[in-house]
């Protein structure tokens, strides 16, 4: 796998050079620090204009060059540069305190001021593009630095995440936890179940999907206000809780909650997430914006999300946006294609879609950096 993904980054890098120079860069960051990263320029038809990949906090920066390869490709050729930059890691050096999406419009804000001093960049035409929580740290980036030309954010949440969390674990993202907690016929009636049915759990214990929902609640809240504390001693106490609804399976209960809260809490780092609003850094941002949804995203909800948007501009008085809905997932892929990379299967994966997607806005692009 790591000979493959090593392969890869080699075909993004010399695919992207073929349309221009890789220009090496340091970006002066508030903290003191210098962090490194690249410029890639069109060798012709340079129309002044630069994309800024603002980092999502669990990736690396040579994953962030591989999904956004084909895009970086379409703007090289159409005259627009790219910078992409190292990452903070992801557990800082203090372990009481955890990297979040405002780190990263933090990073993201600092690349652009320190490009507008270089004497290369000063006068190029500057945005930023981020996609699911990074698309949240773009847009708090181009509301704190002066006259971004545009803003690109794909699939991400303008409502705060505790808002829609809720419907999202027990009816979309968690087919297969639900059936654990609740019973089969429950899990049946879930649109994603018929594709996992493979992975059904061979117990269930019975609770009623009402109070299964209002569980859910409860976690979420806590998690949101930091009031889980010893996630073990957290799951007993929520098992004190529940005992009495359930109906099989009780040892199960326990492990299962305590895997649910590890896995949010010490890998997803939810809370800022969650408590994160939108609204306020949209009325601070005067440039074009894109905002592209997917149609069959269970992670970030398209309807609620894109309905949101568009109020929260009308709201505003912005009528300088654009806002899009593609028949894709959160991944921006076909939601077949999906569906097989998440259950395996033979062939090729097809990209077309995705690759559609990016034509979209790169032609969005192009339209607002003349």
């Amino acid at each position: 796998m790591r000979h493959i993904i090593l392969c890869l980054l080699v075909l993004l890098l010399s695919s992207t050079l073929a349309y221009g120079d890789s220009i090496p860069c340091q970006f002066q960051m508030r903290d003191g620090r210098i962090r490194k990263g690249k410029v890639f320029c069109p060798e012709k038809f340079n129309k002044k204009a630069l994309v800024i990949i603002v980092n999502h906090r669990q990736q690396k920066v040579e994953e962030a060059q591989f999904l956004y390869s084909y895009l970086v490709d379409k703007l090289l050729a159409d005259g627009i540069s790219c910078c992409f930059f190292d990452n903070r890691p992801l557990h800082s050096e203090d372990s009481t305190s955890l990297t979040t999406l405002f780190d990263m419009a933090d990073d993201a804000s600092d690349v652009y001021n320190s490009l507008k001093k270089n004497k290369t960049f000063k006068k190029f035409k500057m945005g930023f593009i981020g996609t699911s929580e990074s698309g949240g740290s773009a847009l708090i980036s181009a509301s704190s630095v002066a006259k971004p030309s545009f803003l690109i954010q794909l699939v991400t949440n303008v409502e705060p995440q505790d808002k829609k969390d809720h419907q999202i674990f027990t009816l979309y993202n968690n087919p297969v936890w639900t059936a654990a907690f609740t019973d089969i016929s429950t899990a049946l009636s879930l649109p994603f179940f018929k594709q996992s049915v493979s992975y059904f759990p061979n117990a269930s214990m019975g609770i009623s999907f009402h109070e299964y929902s209002a569980m859910y609640q409860i976690m979420i809240d806590d998690m949101k206000h930091s009031r889980i504390g010893d996630k073990e001693d957290y799951a007993k106490r929520l098992y004190n809780k529940y005992e009495g609804s359930i109906k099989s399976h009780r040892e199960l209960f326990a492990p299962l909650i305590t895997h649910f809260l590890g896995k949010q809490m010490e890998e997803d780092y939810l809370a800022p997430r969650m408590w994160y609003n939108a609204k306020p850094y949209y009325k601070k941002v005067k440039c074009p914006i894109l905002f592209l949804s997917g149609y069959h995203d269970y992670n970030v909800l398209c309807s609620t999300n894109i309905v949101e948007f568009e109020k929260t501009m009308h709201e505003n008085g912005n009528k300088n946006y654009t806002s899009v809905i593609v028949d894709a997932t959160h991944n921006l892929m076909d939601f077949g294609v999906e569906r097989r990379i998440m259950h395996g299967g033979d062939g090729e994966i097809d990209r077309s879609k995705q690759h559609q997607i990016m034509d979209a806005i790169s032609e969005w692009l192009r339209r607002n950096v003349n």
